[in-house]
């Protein structure tokens, strides 16, 4: 019995193809980079609320600690904020 051998002849891509090819994988490149980018910008945002998200709590209780210590020195007053001028309530 007689070995056959199919020789199968080479085929490759057309030069458009090949540069379409090379498009595509430089776009994909671009966006993993891309995506990269924006997730560290997101962390970086994620991190600037959490630090304003303290001193948000750290200003409030200092607002409350203020507001004690001039209710317990001043008693039941009014106050403006501009001048500085106490009008004691009743």
């Amino acid at each position: 019995m007689p070995i056959i051998q199919e020789v199968t002849e080479k085929k490759f891509l057309t030069e458009e193809e090949k540069t379409t090819l090379k498009d595509i994988q430089t776009k994909s490149q671009s966006l993993v980079l891309e995506l990269g980018e924006i997730s560290m910008i997101k962390i970086q945002i994620e991190n600037r609320y959490e630090t304003a998200k303290l001193y948000l709590t750290e200003i409030s209780n200092q607002e409350k600690e203020f507001t004690k210590t001039l209710f317990d020195k001043y008693g039941k007053f009014s106050l403006d904020p501009e001048t500085g001028e106490i009008i004691k309530s009743n």
